[in-house]
């Protein structure tokens, strides 16, 4: 499966002033990651939502006033597609799932 073809979690929420994208690798959803005593789940209520491809969900990321990322490939691809800066992201380095990325962006 090529990088463009990869598939994330993505949910938006809509009001009048925001949009809302929250987004996690495929693999993440349901896991808790654990580096030393920082400890994140991965709430489906809260990441869960329509599998779709990278491509697609940093087009609504493109759109977002809020966006909350978790998952090495996404927030990778949202710092190489220059949405979010590197110097943002929150790295944690755990045992299970390597090293994993966070980020939130208001605008």
């Amino acid at each position: 499966m090529t990088k463009k073809e990869q598939r994330v979690y993505l949910r938006v929420r809509r009001t009048e002033k925001d949009y809302l994208v929250t987004a996690c690798d495929e693999n993440l959803l349901g896991e808790t990651l654990i580096d030393g005593e920082v400890e994140l789940y991965v709430n489906e209520r809260f990441f869960g939502g329509d599998l779709v491809t990278i491509n697609h969900c940093l087009e609504e990321m493109k759109k977002a006033t809020n966006c909350n990322l978790i998952g090495s490939e996404i927030v990778n691809a949202a710092v190489e597609n220059r949405i979010v800066s590197d110097l943002a992201v929150m790295w944690l380095e755990c045992k299970k799932n390597g090293r994993i990325g966070h980020v939130m962006l208001l605008r």
